[in-house]
């Protein structure tokens, strides 16, 4: 199948699911060029290396302390200082002005990236007006710690053409907290007399791993779109090792074994002094999958509560885009839900590989539907196209 019937489901109640492939024209993934020296068709990611590191135990202390810093550095950070205006990067050396140019390249993706956010923003806001009143509300979970939906969002809200909400859980005015039961909350608008109301679409945003944009306060967790600073600390002791182990994981020419095979020293002080200051992060650990702050802890669980009563409601759609399924959690609570069978799930597949290992994860669920296309990937592009696409929900106005 190569498209969701959004003229069968709309009226049901929608929830969307995205991961970190939906952003990759912005952002570096956990992809890394080095070969997996235990199967050489395959490459590692900072999520399959960083779980070896760990079983390996003490031996591969600074090893594993070296990758996180290079994990921060190179996807972390950048997440971190993301503003929509950062589309253009300066040119290193004289621009060839053609095809060849990687930089040029490099700001088309990021260009097309943002585009396929408002694009699939103004197609999930086009559906939902669609709806009967008092149901033109969606949720939608990502595993993403990025501020792309909510950024793009401000700025659809802001050009006026679209009326809409987002909720990301927040509430406050001055100092934005977060709850859980925010979700519960829609907005409606009435007529001057009181006599007429109608609800206003509402897209809930609900980061199941964190979000660079919440700090931990006291018991409580804070949302700021304006604080870009981590606080997060990397020796300068750290730096030529932290250099040798980056060369060695962008070169397509290593495998695992070269990692193993580095011979670097970091005291314990150093590597306190960084994990003390990453700990504090409010994400998930792409390897045991969980926070080290209980606060954040907490509210990970709660999210995880959600989307399963979400799923488990009657006539509930799922639709995942640019999602692994990695996160055992997410893809076993997703299973479970499945035995309402008033449930449908709609897994995208970027290509032919991903359709297999989703084949091999949802192959015995009737209520299941993959999509793929034949020798093409599913990119964003071709996601909004073809799969969900804006101009198919402008016919049901």
């Amino acid at each position: 199948m190569a498209s969701i019937p959004l003229n069968e489901i709309y009226q049901h109640k929608l929830n969307f699911l995205i991961g970190a492939g939906a952003s990759s024209g912005l952002f570096p993934t956990l992809w890394l060029p080095i070969k997996d020296s235990d199967d050489e068709e395959k490459n590692e990611t900072i999520e399959t290396l960083a779980t070896k590191l760990d079983h390996l135990g003490e031996q591969f202390r600074n090893h594993h302390a070296l990758l996180f810093m290079y994990y921060y550095e190179k996807i972390i950070e950048p997440v971190c200082k993301f503003q929509l205006s950062d589309v253009h990067i300066p040119h290193d050396e004289e621009c060839t002005k053609d095809d060849q140019c990687k930089v040029c390249e490099k700001i088309k993706f990021r260009k097309e990236t943002i585009e396929n956010y408002e694009i699939f923003i103004d197609s999930i806001v086009r559906l939902l007006q669609q709806k009967n009143d008092f149901q033109r509300r969606c949720n939608l979970f990502t595993t993403n710690y990025d501020g792309c939906v909510p950024l793009v969002a401000d700025k659809l809200i802001k050009k006026g053409s679209l009326e809409f909400c987002i909720n990301d859980g927040a509430s406050g005015f001055i100092e934005r907290s977060l709850s859980a039961r925010n979700f519960n909350n829609y907005v409606c608008q009435s007529g001057v007399f009181g006599r007429n109301s109608s609800d206003i679409p509402q897209l809930n945003f609900i980061n199941l791993h964190g979000s660079v944009y919440w700090r931990k306060s006291n018991d409580t967790i804070k949302v700021d779109y304006n604080s870009f600073d981590t606080a997060v600390i990397i020796p300068e002791e750290a730096r030529d090792g932290l250099k040798q182990l980056s060369d060695i994981l962008n070169d397509e020419s290593k495998t695992t074994q070269d990692v193993l095979a580095l011979n670097v020293e970091l005291n314990e002080d150093i590597r306190t002094i960084f994990w003390d200051s990453y700990d504090k992060l409010p994400i998930v650990n792409p390897t045991k999958w969980k926070f080290h702050e209980t606060v954040f802890e907490e509210h990970y669980y709660q999210m995880l509560r959600l989307l399963s009563y979400r799923l488990e409601e009657q006539n509930s759609i799922l639709i995942s885009f640019a999602f692994s399924f990695a996160d055992e959690h997410i893809r076993n609570l997703i299973k479970r839900s499945l035995s309402n069978h008033k449930l449908q799930v709609f897994v995208c597949c970027f290509n032919d590989k991903e359709h297999e290992t989703m084949y091999g994860y949802f192959s015995g669920y009737k209520n299941v539907t993959l999509i793929k296309f034949d020798d093409e990937k599913l990119d964003f592009t071709k996601f909004n196209k073809e799969v969900f696409n804006a101009d198919l929900l402008r016919g049901y106005e």
